[in-house]
């Protein structure tokens, strides 16, 4: 065989691959800071959408328990708390604000791998507007709570009651103490 029919493609070769790495670099690299912003502006609409008493937040350095993934204190003594709890097609990620008396003041799915149609449907104000003047214990009706389930997704349904449960949890464990 002969070599020079292998190294000139294998060499033309690394040079593409080359020049498309450093290009991916150059992107990754101008774009990281328009996807933080736009990644902190999320984040301060969500804690805003849960807990519109609050004007600003700060990130509080606690131990995280459960599903739990951060914990928020507004300037209004409430607290925003996001977790993960599993559901159908992964993790659920849920955002829920608590009031200084201990009563969920709102709740939003920020992200999930739901099924669409089903499961996907907790992002929808029908369903994560239940939450809102809830405390206590918090679960869906079919497990005896107060949240109407959403129709072929009670597992969707029960992780977003799971990251609620857990948020007040720690709430009650916590919160004076912030």
């Amino acid at each position: 065989m002969n070599s020079k029919a292998v190294v000139k493609p294998a060499i033309v070769l690394l040079v593409i691959a080359g020049v498309a790495a450093g290009l991916l670099g150059v992107v990754s690299e101008v774009t990281a800071a328009p996807i933080a912003a736009q990644n902190e502006k999320s984040l301060n609409e969500g804690m805003q959408a849960v807990m519109p008493e609050a004007s600003s937040f700060e990130q509080l350095d606690v131990e995280l328990t459960g599903t739990m993934t951060a914990v928020y204190k507004g300037d209004n003594g409430g607290f925003v708390i996001t977790t993960e709890p599993g559901g159908f097609g992964g993790s659920v990620k849920t955002m829920v604000g608590i009031g200084t008396d201990g009563v969920i003041t709102g709740l939003r799915v920020t992200g999930h791998s739901e099924t669409a149609g089903l499961g996907a449907k907790a992002t929808e104000p029908d369903f994560y507007e239940q939450f809102a003047g809830k405390s206590g214990s918090v679960s869906v009706t079919k497990d005896g709570g107060e949240i109407v389930p959403i129709t072929s997704a009670t597992i969707t349904s029960r992780a977003v009651c799971t990251g609620a449960q857990e948020a007040l949890d720690w709430f009650a464990a916590n919160g004076g103490a912030y």
